[in-house]
């Protein structure tokens, strides 16, 4: 593979300001300016370190389960990128058309290929971007895609729409909370929606087809143009989204800037733009080198959980220059590599001057509780009277401990994407891999899909969690890395560990423990479980920052000395920080902070830290970091930018 000096020298720029904010708290605008215009440079090495020769597209793989079809989203991804990036270089452009035309040929004849929803739409903006692009109309290069391949693309573009577009789904939940399938799915579903009648529209063949609900095209993309400014208002309003933090968000969002690069609707834009904007600062203060902590859902075993290598730290290079130069992209990548959108001032700052945000805490309250009848896929309903759900990170320099606090419930009160794999836990600044996390382990059949399995509280460094009988829960066990953590040691019933700049204590209730340890292989990190013999056991983590201690041995003195009771089913412990936690393992009571249940509904807020700051069903969001100031308005109809104090862009 080519190396490229102009990606030597972005390394080397990331590199060098990195070392002067450590220098001094928060960016210059030069820096920050550094930093945006490096994303050509970046996204270029990357799209010209793909190998576009002797292409073979991925194969049609075996169906996902009965009475499916083939699976081919490996294939749709293969062949959408490699035209996209050989119309890009303006290299292979008759190879790009021929395997396109096999691909389009493909969907346009087989129907449930075509409206398999694990098949089809995953790749299709890629398409899009191509016809945009390069097509007969293409708005960098015309006619690299060939007239021929366009038009068997708008095709295969009719053929789903007509089937797969309603008009009464834009009005069908007034209030934008109905989600069909998943929410990555539903937004990929109603942007392809509205992609593919925005492209239909403009061809006089189908102009005046009407589709199987009896719309036209028009009617289609106007009634989705709506539904679009509407859904990403209702987001900022109401917490954000369902699938909190989790890789799932990437196929989220890809949708949101296919909006924001072809909208004709200035207003659409503006709030595609706001909505990106948004969720990278909500990103930016939860991450420490690119890395994510804080509750998640959806966040499977493996991987998912254990690494802190996932696709928003591989887009933060790109943005950032964090971490690593990223060659080859992967397959949604060059969805946000080609867009037009760039961080603003603000969030560069945010998400880089670790040491400069200090330590604070960052709340959400995302819906999670459902309609009644309406918690499993296809069609989910969120209630909107207070999702049930605070999730709280509290964020240092050197670590951030975060997880979901809710009240006991039926699996059946929760959307099952919400309460689907969630996380909690915490990563260290220091090592991508570094963290502990407690949750029960799926068990066996149920193919790493668990539901409703843990429930918690949190104050400050102080997390308190508990194994829920729900769906498909194992054992409660916690998760130590051998990333990044030193030797551990025991004491008192409590187990000590040192992180690269901190230190952490996790205490097992009631009941024996044994460990199991976990070999590290390709993609997976190494680790040992800490499994607790029962299963119902509370589990204290407890976190503190090594620089206010002398040492490991100070802080083992500090926690031994900490007052922690359990009788009867009721752990009373008093943290680091001086809280104290009640927590009822019998579930017979919410748990309290400082004698309080934690407040979950009617939400104050939508988001809530130093740097973000939204009301509940306000559609004005706030961000603030130092002098620079930004004002997300979803709540009127405004035209042009984002309002901006104290920052150039």
């Amino acid at each position: 593979m080519k190396a490229y000096p102009f990606c030597r020298l972005a390394v080397a720029l990331a590199l060098f300001i990195t070392t002067c904010i450590s220098a001094a708290s928060g960016l210059t605008d030069t820096e920050t300016k550094a930093i945006r215009d490096g994303f050509s440079v970046r996204r270029d090495a990357a799209i010209n370190s793909l190998n576009l020769d002797h292409f073979k597209p991925k194969k049609i793989d075996q169906p996902l389960g009965p009475n499916r079809p083939a699976f081919t989203r490996a294939y749709g991804y293969s062949v959408a990128s490699f035209a996209l990036a050989a119309f890009w270089r303006g290299q292979h452009v008759e190879e790009a058309n021929a395997a396109l035309r096999e691909l389009v040929d493909y969907f346009k004849a087989n129907r449930e290929a075509r409206n398999d929803n694990d098949n089809f739409y995953w790749w299709t903006p890629q398409l899009v971007r191509a016809i945009d692009f390069f097509g007969s109309n293409g708005s960098r290069v015309k006619g690299r895609m060939s007239a021929d391949v366009e038009a068997a693309a708008l095709e295969m573009m009719w053929l789903w729409a007509k089937e797969y577009s309603l008009v009464s789904d834009t009005v069908l939940h007034p209030d934008y909370w109905y989600v069909r399938e998943s929410e990555n799915h539903h937004v990929q579903g109603f942007s392809a929606s509205w992609d593919f009648t925005r492209l239909l529209m403009r061809r006089a063949e189908y102009q005046n087809r009407r589709l199987d609900d009896g719309h036209t095209v028009a009617e289609h993309y106007a009634a989705w143009t709506r539904y679009a400014k509407d859904y990403m208002a209702m987001r900022a309003k109401q917490g954000l989204f369902i699938e909190a933090a989790t890789e799932y968000n990437v196929e989220t969002m890809k949708g949101i800037h296919q909006f924001y690069d072809f909208a004709e609707d200035p207003e659409l834009k503006r709030r595609a733009g706001m909505l990106i904007t948004l969720f990278w600062a909500a990103w930016a203060q939860e991450q420490i080198d690119g890395v994510r902590g804080g509750g998640k859902t959806r966040n499977y075993p493996g991987r998912w959980s254990t690494s802190g290598q996932d696709s928003t730290r591989r887009l933060s290079w790109f943005y950032l220059g964090l971490g690593s130069p990223v060659k080859p992209p992967q397959a949604d990548e060059l969805v946000f590599l080609t867009s037009e959108y760039r961080l603003p001032d603000l969030v560069i700052d945010l998400a880089l001057d670790v040491s400069g945000r200090g330590v604070y805490e960052a709340k959400q309250y995302p819906l999670g509780l459902a309609v009644p009848g309406y918690h499993k896929p296809p069609g989910y309903r969120l209630r909107t009277d207070g999702g049930g759900i605070l999730r709280y990170s509290y964020c240092t320099p050197d670590f951030i401990l975060g997880t979901l606090m809710f009240e006991s419930h039926s699996n059946q009160d929760w959307a099952m994407i919400s309460s689907q794999n969630r996380w909690q836990g915490v990563i260290f600044a220091g090592d991508l891999n570094a963290r502990i996390f407690p949750v029960p382990q799926p068990v066996a059949k149920a193919q790493d899909r668990a539901y409703n399995t843990w429930w918690s509280v949190q104050a400050k460094g102080a997390l308190i969690t508990q194994s829920l009988p729900g769906q498909n829960a194992g054992p409660m066990r916690i998760w130590f890395s051998r990333s990044g953590l030193e030797q551990r040691t025991e004491s008192g019933g409590w187990i000590f560990v040192k992180a690269p700049a901190a230190f952490a204590a996790v205490r097992v209730a009631e009941g024996q423990t044994s460990w199991e340890s976990i070999t590290a292989k390709p993609g997976f990190d190494a680790g040992d479980w800490l499994v607790c013999g029962t299963s119902s056991s509370p589990v204290i983590l407890e976190v503190a920052r090594q620089q206010d201690f002398e040492d490991i041995a100070a802080f083992k003195k500090r926690i031994l000395a900490t007052p922690c009771r359990y009788e009867r089913k009721k752990l009373e412990y008093t943290s680091l920080a001086g809280d104290h936690l009640t927590f009822f393992a019998d579930r017979r009571e919410p748990p309290r902070i400082n004698g309080q249940r934690v407040a979950l509904a009617p939400p104050q807020f939508s988001l809530k830290s130093p740097f973000i700051s939204a009301g509940w069903n306000s559609g004005v969001v706030i961000l603030q970091k130092g002098a620079r100031r930004l004002t997300l308005d979803f709540s009127s109809a405004a035209t042009g930018p984002a309002h901006a104090e104290g920052q150039n862009r």
